[in-house]
């Protein structure tokens, strides 16, 4: 399945990089815990940084009632959120040619309020759960005072792209013979073991999803 290719979600420069695969795209939101939100505020742009949560082809924000991005987002009704994943460095014999692997997802969707304490609850379940697998299961639940303080976003996703990089360096081949070092420098994010906080009862042992979730995610 794939998004429709318009005028909103086309990918203009670097159209060979381009997918509008939904698993593929879906796949770039699952492997990272950020997204950056634009939105307008008093007339002028913001970019935020946020967790988000995402469960099929909506996703889910939270943040308090008096949070400048979730009360711009619920008056435009819409939004346009774009997640990252740098994958290498490439580093060129030329200035000019440096460039980076990553993956790159471009969302476009409506926005809605979910008022009803179920909802919300499910919509809080998505985001937690988008942090650490199955954490949800594993800690205390937002009490009605919680939930009442706490505005929940969910955005349907109505079309999105993604861009995908993964190629080695390209240097001219008038510059091949230049003596400057030319590569590739791999990155990826990591997690280190899990550190209990200072109230811990002695003895307690890491649980078994942290660790899966570590396991999966260390050097």
């Amino acid at each position: 399945m794939k998004f429709q290719k318009s005028n909103l979600n086309k990918v203009n420069r670097g159209a060979k990089k381009a997918t509008y695969d939904k698993s593929e795209i879906f796949a770039i939101l699952d492997a990272t815990e950020i997204c950056h939100i634009a939105f307008i505020h008093e007339g002028k742009p913001f970019v935020q940084p946020i967790n988000f949560g995402r469960c099929g082809d909506k996703l889910y924000l939270h943040g308090a009632h008096t949070n400048r991005m979730t009360s711009a987002l619920i008056e435009a009704k819409e939004v346009c959120l774009n997640v990252m994943i740098l994958d290498a460095m490439k580093l060129t014999r030329s200035a000019f040619h440096h460039s980076v692997n990553y993956r790159s997802a471009m969302i476009f969707g409506s926005v809605r309020e979910l008022t009803k304490n179920e909802d919300k609850l499910e919509g809080l379940k998505s985001i937690i759960n988008h942090f650490v697998p199955n954490r949800w299961e594993y800690c205390r639940k937002p009490n009605e005072k919680e939930l009442k303080a706490t505005r929940v976003l969910e955005i349907s996703i109505e079309t999105a792209s993604a861009k995908i990089a993964d190629s080695p360096p390209g240097d001219n081949k008038s510059d091949l013979d230049l003596d400057f070092w030319a590569g590739t420098i791999p990155v990826r994010t990591v997690v280190e073991y899990p550190i209990p906080d200072d109230f811990m009862k002695e003895g307690a042992e890491v649980p078994e999803h942290i660790l899966d979730f570590y396991n999966g995610k260390k050097a």
